[in-house]
């Protein structure tokens, strides 16, 4: 090989790796951008789920306030509830774990709304038909 086929070759090679180096650099950007946006979005739906559990908590300590259903009902559900949040706050997310976390939030939710529901309709219940 001549020293003119040598240089081309070089230069090529070099060319060629300055193209894999620029490439790589462009891909690990934008990999953390990504990520970065994963992770902000990941921490926002734990601060919206920890929001949440925290108003589903107080629903339930006002529940227990009124005294006039199932206390040890109340008092399970509203555990559940504080667990759920402790687990949440202690616990490194992704993509399935947020969605596990919706769900039993859903749940919990549910049975609040219920608990409520029952709470207003034996509230309403006595203050219409007063007991003498």
């Amino acid at each position: 090989m001549s020293g003119a086929t040598k240089d081309t070759i070089q230069k090529i090679l070099l060319i060629a790796l300055a193209a894999m180096t620029v490439s790589m650099v462009c891909i690990s950007v934008f990999n953390y951008k990504d990520n970065r946006e994963k992770d902000n979005y990941l921490d926002n739906e734990k601060l919206l789920v920890k929001e949440e559990l925290v108003e589903i908590i107080k629903n339930y300590d006002h529940l227990v306030k009124e005294a006039t259903l199932d206390i040890e009902e109340v008092n399970s559900e509203k555990l559940k509830a504080i667990k759920l949040l402790d687990n949440l706050e202690h616990s490194i997310l992704d993509y399935e774990s947020i969605l596990e976390y919706r769900k039993k939030m859903l749940e919990l939710r549910k049975n609040n709304h219920r608990l409520q529901q029952k709470q207003h309709h034996e509230t309403s219940s006595t203050q219409t038909n007063p007991i003498y």
